[in-house]
Order: C-alpha cells, then sequence, then structure tokens
C-alpha cells in the first residue's frame, strides 16, 4: 500500500473511531466502502451498515441500496417511501476491496458469480447474516415493480485495489462478458456498470467525500437585487428548467437528496399539487410554466462567479421541494422551452434564513408550528450543543454537509437531524422499534411531540450522546457487535435504569434534572460504561438469546424492559424505588 493511501487510511480510522487494532484488511473494507458510497450518495450514512464481509459473502464486501434517493438498510424504509413518493428509484451498487495491488480476472469473476447468485431464483452458494439481510432487502424491491417508473434498478459494481489499473485487453473482455450476463438478467437498467478502482482514483474518492457540495449554474436572466442588511447578496431570475435538474443531480445522474433538509416538508408524491405541475410539463401550455410556478428559493453558504456562470458552494433549496421533485421525475422530457423561476440568496445570518424559510414556505398549506420546528427550535439546538465542554461536544449538523471538510473532526460525533429524530424517539417517546423507518415518516408520526418550543434542548443533546457512547462503545470492541440492531432499544432503557421509570413532564423542571442526572452518568466514563452494560444484560432477559436484526422491531421490548427494571428496584428498594431518581 503506498504512503499517500495508508495515511488516508489511517484518518479515516481516526475520525470513524475505529480500533487501532482492527486488521488492515477489514479496516480498508470500511474505508473502500466509504469512499464508494460517498460517491454515490451525498447525504451522512453509518459506514458500518454497509459492510457485509466476513465469510459466506459472496466475494462482497460492501453493499449500498439506495431507493429514491435514500439509503435504505430495512423495509420499512422502502415501504415509507413508496408509499409516499408513488414510484420507486433503486440503484444498487456492490464493492469488492483488495489491499493487494493486482486485478485478478479471477477474482473479479468471482464477484459478478455473486452478485448473480444474489438474484438468483434458486441461490447456490451460503450467505452470512448481514448478507442475507441486503438480500431480503433487494428483493423486496423488486415486489414493487409496478412502481418502477423510471425503469429497472441501475446496478454498479465497485472492484478496488491499491494498485494501478493498466487497461488489460483480455481483462476487459472478460469483464464485458461478465456484463452481459448481467444484462441477460433482465432486472437491471441497461447497461450495468463495472468500475475499476485504483489507488489515485480511490484517494481522490476519498478526499472528495471530505469536501462540501459545489455545483455551477450559468444564469444570464437575472437582476441582482438591492443590498440588504443580513445577506452578503442575492438575485432574482430564470433559468432552463433543464439545468435546473442538472443542478440538483448528483455525477450519476441521481438526486440530491441532502439539498432539501431545510425544506418544512418532504416530497408528497403523486397529490393533486404536483400531479398538475407533472401534466403541465407535459402538454403545450408548458411554455407557460415559468408563470405558472411559484419558483425555486435557493441559500447558499458561497458564491463564486465567473460571468454569468455562478460556482454554488453548500447551497440548499429552502423552498421548492416539490416543484423540484417534479421537474426532476420528468427532466426527460423537459424542453428548451420551460423555464423556472429563482431566488437566489447568499449567505444570509441564521435569523434572516429562518425567516426567509417561514416567509417562502407560507405561500404552501404549512403549518406555523412545523415551520417554527424546522427553523427557530433547529437553532437553539445548534447553540446548546456548541455550548458543552469540548470533551463532550457532539455537532448538531443543522444544515447538510455543514461540518464536512472540518479536517480531525470525529464523524461519529456529528448528529444529523434524521439521527436526532430517531435518538430523541427512541429514549423519550418509547419509539425505538419505529427508528429503523424512514425518519419522514417517523416524523410526521410525533411531529407534535418533538421540536418544541418548550422542550429543554439538554434533551435532545443527552439522547444523541448515549447513542454516540453506544456506537463508539461498539466500534472500540467494549459493548460486543449483536447488540448494534437494538442500540436505540438501548437508549429507553440506559434512561430507566439511570433516571427511573417514572419520567417528568418535558416541560416541567424535574425533567431538566431528570436529564442533567443521565447526563451527569454518560459523561463519566466508568458509570457510562456500567449503564451501557447493565442495559444490554437487561435486555439479554428479553431476547433470549435472539439477536436479529428484525427483532429489534419488536414494540414490546421497551414495555418488558420496564416491567424488568420494576421488578427489580421493587426487590431493592419498595415502590419508592420507581419514581425518578433525584
Amino acid at each position: 500500500m503506498d504512503l499517500v493511501t495508508r495515511n488516508l487510511l489511517d484518518s479515516f480510522r481516526e475520525e470513524f473511531g475505529f480500533l487501532e487494532e482492527m486488521e488492515e484488511p477489514i479496516l480498508f473494507e470500511h474505508f473502500c466502502n466509504y469512499c464508494i458510497c460517498s460517491k454515490e450518495y451525498p447525504d451522512d450514512f453509518e459506514v458500518e451498515d454497509l459492510h457485509v464481509a466476513g465469510g459466506n459473502d459472496l466475494q462482497l464486501d460492501g453493499v449500498a441500496i439506495i431507493v429514491n434517493g435514500l439509503l435504505v438498510d430495512e423495509i420499512e424504509q422502502i415501504d415509507d417511501l413508496s408509499n409516499t413518493n408513488k414510484y420507486v428509484v433503486a440503484e444498487l451498487i456492490f464493492v469488492q476491496a483488495k489491499t493487494g495491488r493486482n486485478f485478478e480476472g479471477s477474482e473479479i469473476s468471482n464477484m459478478f458469480y455473486g452478485v448473480r447468485d444474489l438474484f438468483a431464483a434458486n441461490p447456490s452458494l451460503p450467505r452470512n447474516e448481514r448478507l442475507s439481510g441486503k438480500e431480503k432487502l433487494l428483493r423486496h424491491i423488486y415486489t414493487k415493480s409496478r412502481l418502477f417508473r423510471h425503469g429497472n434498478p441501475k446496478i454498479r459494481l465497485y472492484y478496488v485495489t491499491t494498485g494501478k489499473w493498466e487497461n488489460d485487453e483480455k481483462l476487459q473482455a472478460r469483464i464485458n462478458t461478465e456484463l452481459s450476463s448481467l444484462e441477460d438478467l433482465n432486472i437491471f437498467a441497461s447497461p450495468p456498470s463495472f468500475e475499476p478502482v485504483n489507488a489515485r482514483r480511490l484517494q481522490d474518492y476519498f478526499k472528495r467525500a471530505q469536501n462540501i457540495l459545489s455545483k455551477t449554474i450559468t444564469f444570464a436572466n437575472k437582476v441582482t437585487l438591492p443590498p440588504m442588511e443580513g445577506i452578503r447578496e442575492a438575485y432574482l431570475g430564470y433559468i432552463p428548467a433543464k439545468a435546473y435538474a442538472e443542478l440538483i443531480s448528483d455525477e450519476n445522474g441521481a438526486l440530491l437528496r441532502s439539498i432539501f433538509y431545510d425544506n418544512v416538508r418532504d416530497f408528497q408524491g403523486d397529490n393533486p399539487v404536483n400531479s398538475e405541475i407533472a401534466e403541465t410539463l407535459k402538454t403545450g401550455s408548458s411554455d407557460a410554466f415559468v408563470i405558472m410556478n411559484n419558483g425555486i428559493t435557493i441559500v447558499s453558504e458561497d458564491l463564486t462567479p465567473t460571468g454569468d456562470v455562478f460556482m454554488l458552494t453548500g447551497f440548499q433549496v429552502v423552498n421548492g421541494c416539490q416543484t423540484s421533485h417534479v421537474l426532476f421525475n420528468n427532466r426527460e422530457i423537459l424542453g428548451d422551452n420551460v423555464f423556472i423561476p429563482i431566488k437566489l440568496i447568499i449567505r444570509p445570518t441564521g435569523v434572516l434564513k429562518n425567516r426567509i424559510v417561514k416567509a417562502t414556505n407560507r405561500q404552501t398549506a404549512v403549518k406555523e408550528e412545523e415551520l417554527s420546528a424546522l427553523t427557530d427550535f433547529q437553532k437553539s439546538l445548534e447553540d446548546f450543543y456548541a455550548a458543552v465542554p469540548e470533551e463532550h461536544r457532539l455537532y448538531y449538523e443543522r444544515r447538510s454537509q455543514q461540518y464536512r471538510g472540518v479536517a480531525g473532526l470525529e464523524k461519529i460525533r456529528i448528529i444529523t437531524i434524521p439521527m436526532q429524530i430517531r435518538s430523541f424517539a427512541s429514549m423519550f417517546l418509547d419509539r425505538p422499534h419505529q427508528a429503523s423507518r424512514y425518519y419522514g415518516t417517523l416524523l410526521k408520526d410525533i411531529e407534535n411531540r418533538i421540536f418544541s418550543e418548550r422542550h429543554n434542548p439538554i434533551a435532545y443533546y443527552v439522547s444523541s450522546y448515549t447513542f454516540f457512547r453506544i456506537e463508539s462503545l461498539i466500534r472500540r470492541r467494549y459493548v460486543e457487535n449483536k447488540y448494534r440492531p437494538f442500540k436505540y432499544h438501548l437508549l429507553g432503557i440506559i434512561r430507566m435504569q439511570v433516571g427511573g421509570t417514572a419520567m417528568p413532564e418535558m416541560n416541567s423542571n424535574k425533567f431538566e434534572k431528570y436529564c442533567e442526572k443521565l447526563k451527569e452518568t454518560l459523561w463519566d466514563e466508568s458509570s457510562c460504561l456500567k449503564a451501557i452494560k447493565d442495559s444490554c444484560n437487561l435486555l439479554d432477559t428479553i431476547l433470549l438469546s435472539n439477536y436479529e436484526r428484525d427483532k429489534a422491531k419488536d414494540s414490546s421490548i421497551q414495555g418488558q424492559a420496564k416491567k424488568a427494571f420494576e421488578a427489580e428496584q421493587l426487590a431493592v428498594g419498595g415502590l419508592g424505588s420507581l419514581a425518578a431518581k433525584p
């Protein structure tokens, strides 16, 4: 392995909290999975969820499944997305990583054979547990083939080594034959893709994964708005709808889902309004689209203009999520006469950005509490996280990719909005069995019980910090990996172990003290480890050796844990022991 790749591998180990003692081939597999998936998927993800290597792995080290722009790892996520969007667009990524320098034809063929067996009607090879889980997801996607409105799933294979790709003719001919065998299955979009990744390209992918998203547009038809306090500059104009569809797409043609985080609502699918927008694009009145649509509001952290060519860095679509998705879904039929109004705002202050989001979203049917939840409260959360002492600090990513490119920052300390929703719902709303769902669906179910102005931010920090400690201890092997599917259940059990089963009202002073007790325990290394170990032991008594991923969806686990804990406390200290601990 060359010096540059080895140093990048060491940086990856430190940033993701992997053990110094982890075997290099396994660490390299995680590294390659991260680099390849980051190329395909610009949002944050848990790198260990991609790993399938370890015997009976069909010569595969990583599998990433992207449905409707979201990396999925549970069947419920696929169902939620298909029900919400009313269509299924799937991308299937397979990775094989070798620390050696050679591109071996036999190894590459074995990888293709493994992929074919994964989709075979009568499989011939055994699978390990992780790969079997991925296989269930793949087969579940194909049960929704009636929703494949944009074609069959795309498939891409990546074979990674630390050497150099020489474009060997015989090897390329072999690869072409293998690609033809995949195409002959008639279940993938044509053509299937194979990419040999050598050391230099792998280095480039890692560096790109560390950088903030930048895209360019040609913005010729615009006016510069007068100077405004709190905004560096702003523009109003229109661009071709085709150009806008390219702006919101990644290099593989997939939708950049992360740029819509600041929208109050996710894409609502084929509802009446969106269907009407789509119909306008398909009829003779498409040239009037520019005057019939409210347009798009883009907020960008930075702008580098070169004449009419604008490079946007760290940008978000804060209004126009529905229109954006409809344009993207109909990008193949967009004519040169279709334009979209654009409002471009560069580097507004945090307060002003919140006002922009509120004002633009009031044009649609969005409740005031929804606007407040995803604007004002998010800023107060970010401020609370930033005020925590550095030793125990987490980084609340209120804006997508906010901390990408920050050198030396442990990635597992970054808390995204979806992670916050899942951890808070699991710890304080008894929803760990639903944490595997698409976060937008989970948020819709609990929208009146989360991100409330009456809530103290400490509860959100504590739930995230507990999640961080569990994840960190699993990676460092202080906690067995078998508990990984149940980490959201551990959040609720730890809360009961430390604070007691009787939780005060969330808007009370007692609840703040309840959370302070949790925080003090989690900040102490030995107390934290004991609380997590005790919670794992309690979980053992409930699971009875069944640590299958599907068991984590059992809604009765928290109730059983509460009964077991209360019985234990009654035996020790009587009824008074069940109250919230001071």
